[in-house]
């Protein structure tokens, strides 16, 4: 399975703005995630579409707010052949 992963130095509450940047009409999506105790966090890309996809990252710790920008693509799924 497809996986974008983090490595905080603290555990962390994150809010993930997913734009799809091969598709500029498709809407932004926006999911909030946990990392473990130990900071690591592993963003599940199952379902999302292929292309090349932008992921603005935001949490706040210890009174701050902070923001990263990753770039990312998704290649498309390859056919399975099917076996008669």
């Amino acid at each position: 399975m497809k996986t974008m992963n983090f490595s905080f130095d603290h555990p962390v509450a994150v809010k993930i703005f997913f734009t799809c940047e091969s598709e500029p009409a498709m809407e932004t999506q926006i999911k909030s995630y946990r990392s473990d105790q130990n900071g690591e966090l592993t963003i599940p890309l199952k379902g999302m579409a292929s292309g090349l996809w932008n992921a603005l990252v935001e949490w706040s710790y210890d009174g701050r707010d902070f923001c990263m920008e990753r770039k990312f693509k998704i290649k498309p799924e390859k056919a399975q052949a099917i076996k008669s």
